[in-house]
């Protein structure tokens, strides 16, 4: 009988990419001669199910188009009903960490969605590390890649499965994809609508990783969009533009205005720059839950 092969995947279980992808692996796992050893679970902020839900009905209430609970929630039924091994994880990097990493002696480590960057001592640990990528690098390399498209108008947008090496989102390409982005929907459905189409193709991916494919280098230099050019575009200390800030709201969910030192998440405003909505909710609500607050 063949040996197993033992995987690792870290990710954040928040995301609903990750929990996708996750599911599909656990799928394709039982049929492949894999065990997925743990999930190392590197999410920053974790909020009840219960407070979730609280905070979904208030913004839905003002919102009716609003679906950022089912993109962002606790990702409780993996972690009951997946029978993954689940650890959470403060910093992938840590050399104790890695110390353990090393004496399990996993095969290779698939990253999805995972919310830290790879350093070499931790690739290291592995046979390889495989990224899951939601453009078609090099493009729109770094975070909020979808975003980031869409900005931009591109007619596409697409995926790419990847090996990870020390530098950003810059490995051999395993695998990757494109398609027409819809700007009828929202940013969050053309994710999900993204997440689906990589998922029918990770069965062919991990195929391709267990016969040694060494994967295709970047040819070409691409895009890189960091921390400063997010802060760049979605942060103001007046409305003026109104077009430009109205377009950001549209695709990001909202803006940053910084006024009397304090930050306001501005989610609406009328052609006229008027704020209609702070945090998603009407001012005069805002005013009134700040007030209870505090």
């Amino acid at each position: 009988m063949k040996k197993k092969i033992n995987i690792v995947i870290f990710g954040d279980l928040s995301n609903i990419i990750c929990r996708i992808l996750v599911w599909q692996m656990i799928k394709i796992s039982k049929k492949n001669n894999i065990e997925i050893a743990k999930f190392f679970n590197t999410e920053k902020k974790k909020e009840s199910l219960i407070l979730n839900s609280i905070k979904f009905f208030l913004v839905k209430l003002f919102n009716s188009t609003n679906d950022s609970f089912f993109f962002n929630n606790t990702g409780i039924f993996l972690k009951l009903f997946s029978g993954l091994r689940i650890q959470n994880v403060i910093d992938i990097n840590d050399k104790k960490f890695r110390e353990i990493l090393n004496s399990q002696k996993y095969d290779y480590a698939f990253s999805i969605c995972c919310n830290q960057i790879f350093k070499e001592k931790t690739i290291k640990c592995f046979k390889k590390v495989i990224n899951y990528h939601s453009s078609t690098l090099p493009l729109y390399r770094g975070l909020n890649s979808t975003l980031w498209s869409i900005f931009f108008n591109e007619k596409y947008t697409g995926y790419t499965y990847h090996y990870v090496n020390s530098k950003i989102d810059n490995g051999k390409i395993i695998f990757q994809d494109k398609f027409k982005i819809n700007y009828q929907i929202s940013y969050k459905k053309t994710e999900i609508f993204k997440t689906i189409h990589a998922k029918k193709s990770l069965e062919k991916v991990i195929k391709l990783i267990l016969n040694n494919f060494k994967g295709i280098s970047l040819k070409k230099k691409g895009s890189y969009y960091g921390k400063k050019d997010i802060k760049k575009i979605l942060i103001y200390k007046k409305i003026s533009n109104i077009n430009l800030i109205k377009k950001v709201i549209s695709i990001w969910g909202g803006i940053v205005l910084i006024k009397d030192n304090k930050k306001f998440f501005i989610t609406k405003i009328s052609d006229s720059g008027n704020i209609s909505r702070i945090s998603h909710y009407p001012v005069i609500v805002y005013k009134m839950l700040s007030f209870l607050k505090n």
